[in-house]
């Protein structure tokens, strides 16, 4: 028996024979799926540690002014939202930081550095800084 004749028994009649040449449907791969980033420079990832740490140094800074505040409510409802404010107060330079790299993933190194930026003017620790 010939090898053609072998693949003919394994066929229907009105099954396209696959080429040879052609990897299957299944097989193709876009090119944007395992493209790769750019890897970062060093300058780049210095540049994101000092902001990191002055994301860092800004939540110490809501920490110590919340720690001085000596604000107590009248009802217990406004107490607890006044407390779920200084703890988002906390959080909010953590949050932004982890923000920006989340939703600036495939926008240039410029726009991410300028939210970077922009994040250390908003959450800056007024009381704190002010010594309020």
């Amino acid at each position: 028996m010939t090898p053609d004749a072998d693949e003919d028994a394994l066929t229907w009649a009105g099954d396209d024979k696959p080429e040879p040449d052609k990897p299957a449907p299944s097989a193709k791969v876009s090119h944007h799926e395992h493209e790769e980033a750019p890897p970062t420079s060093a300058l780049v990832l210095i540049v994101y540690g000092i902001l990191g740490g002055a994301y860092l140094i800004y939540t110490i800074g809501w920490v110590i002014s919340i720690q001085r505040s000596t604000t107590v409510l009248p009802s217990l409802f406004a107490n607890l939202m006044f407390r779920l404010g200084e703890g988002l107060a906390i959080g909010s330079p953590i949050i932004w930081f982890v923000a920006v790299f989340l939703l600036t993933r495939h926008r240039s190194l410029g726009s991410r550095l300028l939210w970077l930026l922009l994040g250390l003017a908003v959450v800056i620790p007024w009381s704190f800084v002010l010594g309020v």
